[in-house]
């Protein structure tokens, strides 16, 4: 399926770089709940997600990204696909309160890659509240 086809079947416009950012973003995983960090390129760029390329698959989990994209600082892995020798994956943009973001932000700073988080309860409860409200909006 070409691209052009696969934005119709989303029904997402889709907008590829025309030279690709290099981008450095700390994932959560959700099933351990620790941190990695990765850098990736920015292959495409939507209203509501962005597509990346990196070296090494990208966990199911929460995306910080060091720089905005998009305008956005979070977002969520939808999916992790091997292309070629890279990997291709896909970011939902997602939005914390401030004081949560800050919260999740320490919790980043204060953790070493790899390792169990300090307290991953709140953070878990950030992200399903914050889900809970971009669902109703």
């Amino acid at each position: 399926m070409t691209e052009q086809n696969e934005n119709k079947k989303r029904g997402i416009q889709r907008y590829r770089m025309a030279s690709r950012r290099t981008s450095a973003v700390g994932v959560i995983a959700f099933d351990r709940l620790t941190r990695t960090e990765h850098v990736v390129q920015i292959v495409n760029l939507s209203v509501v997600g962005v597509g990346i390329e990196s070296n090494e698959p990208i966990e199911p989990g929460l995306v910080c990204f060091k720089e905005q994209v998009g305008g956005h600082k979070f977002g969520v892995v939808a999916w992790c696909r091997l292309h070629g020798d890279r990997y291709l994956s896909g970011i939902i943009f997602t939005t914390l309160p401030l004081e949560k973001e800050r919260y999740l932000r320490k919790q980043v700073k204060q953790s070493r890659p790899h390792k169990p988080l300090l307290d991953p309860e709140q953070i878990i409860a950030a992200l399903l509240e914050s889900a809970k409200e971009q669902t109703n909006a």
